[in-house]
């Protein structure tokens, strides 16, 4: 956890990157953090629509399983949205409000975390693509994506430290703006 001072005698905790990339694997996070219980719904929404768009694109696939790749993919969409304004709204009643003249960061938190869990379950599909064998050479794209999501952990643990010492300020929320 990063603290971070708001008023003299009062702290905000933040799960740092590694705690969300933790919470990404986990079935049900152990720790109490509002914000982690979220970040798993979202990692596994993101593990659906992987599943959906994988499903859609094999030779097989009639219409039928088409509509139902395309139902799971916008029920995850909705669920991302909704997910994405959790963690928005819990930033916005939470992140101490710096002064304007703090540089504006590119996304909301939701947005950033959304990116991570994408990023992550990418990397889970690759791990699962990889062949089966005592111990397998790990393939360049699963090291990239692995690395990717480090890097990301790594930008959303600087971003923390950029609010905690007021040097930025999260930007609205954008409702409803999710690709798919």
């Amino acid at each position: 956890m990063v603290t971070a001072t708001l008023h003299p005698n009062e702290t905000l905790l933040l799960p740092a990157g590694r705690d969300i990339t933790r919470a990404f694997g986990a079935e049900h996070p152990t720790d109490d953090h509002p914000m982690l219980v979220v970040v798993a719904i979202l990692a596994r929404r993101h593990q659906e629509r992987a599943e959906a768009l994988q499903t859609a694109q094999e030779a097989q696939a009639n219409d039928a399983v088409l509509a139902a790749c395309a139902r799971a993919l916008m029920d995850c969409a909705r669920a991302r949205v909704t997910l994405i304004e959790q963690i928005d709204r819990w930033a916005a009643e939470t992140v101490p409000e710096p002064s304007q003249a703090a540089l504006l960061h590119t996304e909301t938190l939701g947005r950033l975390v959304d990116r991570m869990a994408v990023t992550w379950a990418h990397w889970q599909q690759l791990r699962r693509a990889a062949p089966a064998a005592r111990r397998p050479p790990v393939r360049h794209d699963t090291q990239a994506a692995m690395d990717d999501v480090a890097a990301l952990s790594n930008a959303y643990d600087d971003l923390l430290v950029d609010l905690r010492s007021g040097r930025r300020r999260l930007p609205t929320t954008a409702p409803g703006i999710v690709d798919l």
